[in-house]
């Protein structure tokens, strides 16, 4: 559900202003309102709060050592132990009760104590962690040619150059043996080998005096030549491979002790330094937001957004700070101040992860309509296991997901991912049950027949049976029939309570359209034909009368809208073709397998296996798009901004 919000306006006297911000940054629950874009289109008769020339400097010389803290803190590894946030805590408060200066110098010492040590360390780690993977390269391609670099006796007069080439373009090496004798007089000799089955290694050993001709020949040729790091081009490459080997050798001693180091720094400096940055951060938005103040002569206005069951604790917080001096006054608000209202939601947390979705159109629900976050947490699973539809499955995905969920508690991003996807999993088992399908046809013969309706339904309906092709069709229009009435209903609604009167005609039309298009269709089934010409003209009324009120509503776009209401429903036959595909190759699975004997136990597996990975990708895409469309596309509209209010890092992180 959207919090519901009230429009605060708390004025007092120039002298208790940065005291006011400091108490409302600390409260956290204030979404500040910028009234310098009102006072820019003279629509307040007020000024703008300016900052002064000793804050903006203050402001300047805490983002620059902001800047250094977090470049050290990404340098450092968070401590294996949990941070103790009482101490965090009481490390925040000391440090943010001194003054600019000393609080300017403090960090500063901080920093000049543990960046340059802490820059080293991240940069010789960096280094070693480069090299390890350089070396890693390069150890293979020496260890191929060494049998041929055995071979060569190297003295001053000659040079050398290895190449590897693929076997089947072995041939081509007397071609470039031809070449280079034309460049060194016939002072040139190539030694080759294969290696393995895919490469041949050569060394190409010729006359020093033609080196240049010889490499500047080989690089227009593109030939593709071992070229060895820097460091080890002088080198001949049986002691270059010695050198690569040893390296690699002490190397990983070499980053496990920088690690260490850096682990211990970490244990050290952590806290105290994430708690620099909070301070630094929430001392620079105190500044920051000084503008998005109004003042008056002798006076300051602070204009903002508050959950409304909010606005009693903070009367009490300023009466209690400053007596009568500070007054908040709440603002009659009305649906043409929805727009500037910033939304917040608040879900039971089983539903809240279904909040994302609303992402995908664009944010937050505008003010003053519904949120559909329930309403997609029924819809979207249900979507998604009318398509998967299968117990095997479903619970191979949801068994994944409850493994993830459990070995993934502190990554919120994991967490709501699981909590979209857990539901949708239970619903492909329930539908399964439905389907009668258990990794496809593999438990059929064993499902013992369920009437729901005599001579019409009867469970388990396998999505192969030819038999039940237009009764599967027909489920999924229904399916998207139902979601496209009820976005229709959503959309009347919010026009309603925002008192849109435009959107409720252009809705409602588009309902009466879609109505009489169903009762045309009922003109074509047998038990209505005696009266066919009577629904006829009444679904000829409701045709016309609701394009009339579309169009009213939304104009031309209301009439194509309306008409458009015919694709969205007809794009529902996609869960029925997908689940179908899916199912299908499910059974073919389980065919192929059963004439393969012991080897087709394990051809099943890996199939099943691929058509589990798709069922995981596929229906959840077109799940969110029927939702997301075709659904919140008939009602949905994103408010302009989220509620965030003017609160302190700190507070933030230790609430």
């Amino acid at each position: 559900m959207l919090v519901p919000m009230a429009k605060v306006e708390i004025i007092g006297p120039k002298g208790k202003f940065f005291d006011v911000v400091d108490m409302l940054h600390e409260h956290g629950k204030l979404h500040i309102e910028d009234l310098s874009k009102k006072i820019d289109a003279h629509e307040v008769r007020l000024e703008q709060m300016e900052v002064a020339q000793s804050q903006e400097q203050e402001r300047d010389r805490m983002g620059e050592l902001l800047i250094r803290v977090r470049a050290v803190i990404k340098a450092l590894h968070l401590p294996g132990n949990q941070v103790d946030e009482a101490r965090r805590q009481k490390e925040y408060l000391r440090l943010w009760k001194l003054d600019s200066a000393q609080l300017s110098d403090e960090i500063a010492h901080v920093v000049d104590e543990v960046e340059e040590k802490t820059s080293g360390l991240s940069i010789s780690q960096t280094e070693i962690e480069s090299e390890l993977a350089l070396l890693a390269r390069y150890e293979p391609i020496l260890q191929k040619i060494q049998p041929l670099a055995k071979q060569i006796v190297s003295t001053g007069a000659f040079d050398s150059v290895a190449l590897l080439v693929e076997r089947k373009y072995k041939g081509a090496l007397q071609q470039l043996k031809d070449e280079l004798d034309e460049i060194t007089k016939k002072q040139c000799e190539i030694v080759s080998t294969d290696v393995d089955e895919d490469t041949t290694a050569a060394i190409i050993v010729f006359n020093r005096t033609y080196s240049e001709p010889v490499h500047k020949f080989l690089t227009i040729e593109n030939v593709n030549q071992i070229r060895l790091p820097a460091d080890l081009q002088g080198m001949a490459f049986d002691q270059a491979y010695d050198t690569v080997k040893e390296r690699r050798r002490n190397l990983p001693q070499q980053l496990e002790d920088v690690s260490k180091e850096l682990e211990g720094m970490s244990g050290k400096w952590y806290l105290r330094l994430t708690t620099i940055r909070d301070v630094l951060s929430d001392r620079i938005d105190e500044i920051s937001a000084i503008p998005k103040f109004g003042q008056t002569d002798y006076a300051f206005v602070v204009s903002g957004w508050i959950p409304v069951e909010g606005i009693s604790d903070l009367r009490k917080s300023l009466m209690a700070a400053f007596g009568q001096e500070v007054i908040v006054n709440q603002l009659e608000i009305d649906e043409h101040d929805f727009g500037e209202v910033p939304v917040s939601l608040q879900n039971r947390k089983e539903v809240a992860p279904f909040e994302w979705m609303l992402s995908l159109r664009g944010g937050v629900p505008a003010y003053g309509t519904l949120d559909p976050t329930m309403i997609l947490a029924v819809f979207y699973p249900f979507i998604f296991g009318m398509i998967v539809g299968d117990i095997g499955y479903g619970a191979v995905m949801l068994g994944l997901v409850i493994w993830l969920r459990m070995k993934n508690k502190d990554k919120p991003g994991i967490q709501m991912a699981t909590g979209l996807l857990g539901p949708a999993c239970t619903m492909a088992i329930a539908w399964g049950f439905i389907y009668g399908e258990f990794f496809g046809n593999l438990l059929m013969p064993y499902w013992i027949p369920l009437t729901v309706i005599p001579g019409v339904l009867t469970l388990p309906i396998h999505r192969v049976a030819t038999s039940l092709a237009l009764f599967m069709i027909g489920m999924s229009l229904f399916m998207g029939l139902v979601q496209v009435v009820v976005g229709l209903v959503l959309g009347i609604v919010n026009g309603m309570k925002t008192k849109h009167i435009s959107h409720v005609w252009e809705k409602g039309g588009m309902l009466g359209f879609l109505g009489g298009l169903l009762l045309f269709g009922i003109t074509a089934i047998d038990v209505f034909a005696p009266a066919a010409t009577v629904i006829s003209v009444i679904a000829g009324l409701f045709v016309l009368v609701g394009l009339f009120y579309a169009m009213k509503g939304g104009k031309a776009v209301g009439l194509v809208e309306s008409i458009s209401l015919i694709t969205s429903v007809a794009s529902y036959i996609r869960i029925m073709a997908l689940g179908l595909a899916g199912a299908i190759f499910a059974d073919a699975v389980n065919s192929l397998a059963s004439k393969l004997g012991f080897i087709g136990i394990i051809v099943g597996l890996l199939l099943h296996s691929v058509n589990i990975l798709v069922a995981a990708f596929s229906p959840n895409i077109h799940a969110l798009r029927l939702n997301m469309l075709e659904f919140a596309g008939k009602f949905y509209e994103p408010s302009k901004q989220a509620y965030k209010p003017f609160q302190k890092t700190g507070r933030e992180k230790s609430a």
